[in-house]
C-alpha cells in the first residue's frame, strides 16, 4: 500500500519514519524544495519536495497530513474528491497505541495543564508519556511493548484530522478566538475543539470549563465534570476562597490554593482541570498536592528572566493570542508594563485589548508583520512605539523603563514571520535581556 505524508514538519517526518520502519511504501511531500527537516529521514522514505500537483496521488491509498498544512490546499482537496482517506499523525498514532489516553485542548493553558498532569502521574508512579503538541510527536513516542498512559496536548489543527481517535479522559479548557486566519469563523474553530470529545463512551470522562456554554454532548456519552475559578459546580472542581475544592458523587476534597506554586487565576483553573483528570484515572489526592507544590511551570510562559535596575524582564512568548496576553497583563499593577506585541497576525481581535492595555501599560512596543494592524487597533489607548524587531524593542525598553516597571514579551501573535517558533522567539528575548 502506497502512503503519502504531506508536510515535512515534526509530525510529518515522524509519521513517515514510523511507517518506513514498519516496511510500508511511504513518500513524503513538501512544497518547499529544501525543507528544514526536524529529524533525519529514514532511508526507505521517498522524498517528493518542491511540488504539490495531483500526480503525487497516483497509486496512493492513504494520505497523512501534518497539522501545519490546511485541509483546503488543492492537493488535499483533490485527494478528498478521489475518496482517498486523509488523516493526521494523531489519528495514525492512535491506531497503533495501547493504553489510556488523556487529551487536552483549549485556546489557552494547554501546555501548562498537559505538563502538570504529566507531573501528577509521575509523582503517582505511572510513568506517563507526554506528547502531541508538546514535546515529541505522538507517533514518535508510542510504547509498542506495553500499555501506557498518554497525556496529549492537542491543537485545533491536530483535531481537524481525527476519526477513530478516542480520549478516555478529554479536557476542554476554554475556547476564545484564535487562528482566525485558518478558520472561516469562530464557530468553525470551536467545533474543531469539540472534536476532542469525539467517540467518547460511557466509561470515559469529559472535563469542561464551566464557562463553556455550548452543548457538550455532541454525540458523547461520557460522564461530564466541570471546573471553574469563579463559580461553584455540581460535579467537578472549583475555587472557594483560598481553597481548591473537588466534589464528585457527594464526596468533597480540598487542597489549599497556596499549595499551587503557579501564579494567577488562569493557572488555578488549569490546576483544577488537572486534578479532575487525575481523579478520572484513579490517582490519589496526595500525589496531586505534591505535584502542585513541585511543578514550577513551563519555559516561555510568564518566566522572570532577570531584574536589572529595579526593572523586571518577563518572557511570555507562549502568549500567542489576544486572550493569552490579556490573562498575563491582569497580574500587573496599573501603568507598570512596557509590553512587546507583534509577530505573525492570526486575525486576532486586538481591539479587545484596549481597556486593559490603557490600564496596565506605559508603552506598547510593536514588532513583526502585525505591527501596523496592532497600532491601528490600539490607537488612543496606549503610547505605541514601533520598533520592528526584538533587538531594537528590548534596547528601547531598557532605556525607557523605570524602577518598578516590567518589560513583558507577550506578543498576542504567532512567531513565524521572524522566528522558527515561539520557543525560538522567547530564547532570543532572554538572550538579549541577559546581555543588557
Amino acid at each position: 500500500m502506497r502512503l503519502l505524508v504531506v508536510g515535512a514538519g515534526k509530525s510529518g517526518v515522524a509519521a513517515a519514519n514510523f511507517l518506513a520502519e514498519r516496511g510500508e511504501d511511504v513518500a513524503i511531500n513538501d512544497r518547499n524544495p529544501y525543507p528544514d527537516l526536524p529529524y533525519p529521514l529514514h532511508e526507505r522514505v521517498t522524498r517528493l519536495f518542491g511540488q504539490q500537483d495531483e500526480s503525487l496521488l497516483t497509486g496512493v491509498e492513504s494520505v497523512i497530513v501534518s497539522p501545519g498544512v490546511p485541509l483546503d490546499v488543492p492537493l488535499l482537496r483533490h485527494a478528498a474528491s478521489m475518496r482517498i482517506p486523509v488523516i493526521g499523525e494523531i489519528e495514525l498514532a492512535f491506531r497503533h497505541l495501547k493504553g489510556t489516553v488523556i487529551a487536552i485542548t483549549g485556546s489557552n493553558g494547554k501546555s501548562t495543564t498537559t505538563a502538570l498532569i504529566g507531573e501528577i502521574l509521575k509523582v503517582a508512579g505511572r510513568q506517563p508519556i507526554v506528547a502531541g503538541n508538546i514535546g515529541e510527536p505522538l507517533i514518535a513516542a508510542i510504547d509498542q511493548e506495553k500499555p501506557r498512559t498518554y497525556v496529549l496536548e492537542l491543537s485545533s489543527f491536530q483535531l481537524e484530522t481525527v476519526d477513530a481517535f478516542r480520549a478516555n479522559v478529554a479536557l476542554l479548557l476554554n475556547i476564545t478566538p484564535d487562528h482566525m486566519d485558518r478558520y472561516p469563523n469562530f464557530d468553525a474553530y470551536a467545533a474543531t475543539k469539540y472534536r476532542v470529545l469525539r467517540n467518547q463512551q460511557a466509561s470515559d470522562t469529559a472535563i469542561v470549563n464551566a464557562s463553556e456554554r455550548r452543548a457538550v454532548d455532541r454525540g458523547s456519552h461520557a460522564r461530564l465534570w466541570r471546573f471553574s475559578a469563579s463559580e461553584k459546580v455540581n460535579e467537578g472542581a472549583w475555587l472557594d476562597g483560598d481553597q481548591m475544592v473537588l466534589s464528585i458523587g457527594g464526596e468533597e476534597r480540598r487542597i489549599p490554593r497556596s499549595a499551587l506554586k503557579l501564579e494567577g487565576l488562569a493557572n488555578v483553573e488549569n490546576a483544577l482541570a488537572a486534578w479532575l483528570a487525575a481523579r478520572a484515572v484513579g490517582v490519589d489526592d496526595v500525589a496531586v498536592q505534591i505535584a502542585f507544590g513541585s511543578f514550577r511551570g513551563l519555559p516561555h510562559r510568564m518566566v522572570m528572566v532577570r531584574e536589572k535596575g529595579g526593572v523586571r524582564y518577563v518572557n511570555d512568548s507562549k502568549g500567542t493570542n489576544v486572550d493569552a496576553t490579556l490573562k498575563s497583563l491582569e497580574s500587573f499593577p496599573p501603568s507598570s508594563v512596557l509590553l512587546i506585541l507583534g509577530g505573525k497576525d492570526k486575525a486576532g481581535e486586538f481591539e479587545r485589548m484596549r481597556d486593559l492595555i490603557a490600564e496596565k501599560t506605559r508603552y506598547v512596543i510593536t514588532i513583526g508583520a502585525a505591527a501596523d494592524r496592532i497600532s491601528s487597533a490600539l490607537e488612543g489607548s496606549a503610547t505605541i512605539v514601533p520598533m520592528g524587531d526584538m533587538e531594537r524593542a528590548v534596547r528601547w525598553a531598557s532605556e525607557h523603563a523605570k524602577t518598578g516597571d516590567t518589560v513583558l514579551l507577550s506578543p498576542a501573535c504567532a512567531s513565524f514571520d521572524q522566528y522558527k517558533n515561539f520557543e525560538h522567539r522567547g530564547q532570543h528575548f532572554e538572550g538579549l535581556v541577559r546581555r543588557l
